[in-house]
């Protein structure tokens, strides 16, 4: 198995990582944790198999689906750095973010770069299908361990954890309107 999907698998749950942070400071009950991990793990699953569709279609037309690839996850990278360097103001949870719809856009939001990876997978080894699973087990476990240091920050930290975990959402949410 090649390191290369770990680490894109890693780098596509950074997201999922920092909502399920930010949403665990206040909702981190076993239903919580279940919640967040089982749809954003599924959303990074289906995603990259999505794009890998797309990717293989595009391939049809083109026999540079190395170059779209790259500037498609060049483009990613620019905009996850971009986002990184953003301030905006906070927003912070009313109700319940791990139920209904507002789960699904949160599950969309933070795998919609899956999507974009997804193109790729054809280029790399292995099954597409055994690599979009690592890729929506690793963001399972990140999800995981988002929401349990999400719980254990408001001990150190108490509000000011949740308000930097809202701050993350509005900065994905930004990000989605740029891109």
């Amino acid at each position: 198995m090649d390191i290369e999907i770990f680490m894109i698998a890693f780098a596509m749950s950074i997201d999922a990582f920092s909502v399920s942070f930010g949403v665990g400071c206040k909702y981190n009950s076993y239903r919580h944790y279940f919640r967040l991990a089982w749809h954003f793990g599924l959303f990074q699953f289906f995603m990259p198999l999505i794009g890998a569709f797309i990717g293989k279609e595009l391939y049809q037309f083109s026999n540079r689906l190395n170059i779209i690839a790259a500037l498609i996850l060049f483009f990613i990278a620019y905009n996850m750095f971009k986002e990184s360097m953003k301030s905006t103001e906070e927003k912070c949870y009313i109700k319940d973010p791990t139920k209904g719809f507002s789960l699904i856009i949160l599950s969309v939001a933070t795998s919609m770069d899956a999507l974009g990876v997804g193109i790729a997978l054809p280029l790399l080894k292995g099954s597409i299908f055994l690599n979009a699973g690592i890729i929506g087990v690793v963001c399972l476990i990140m999800s995981l361990a988002g929401v349990y240091f999400g719980s254990k920050s408001k001990n150190f930290f108490g509000g000011f954890a949740e308000k930097v975990g809202a701050l993350v959402l509005v900065t994905i949410g930004i990000k989605f309107l740029v891109i």
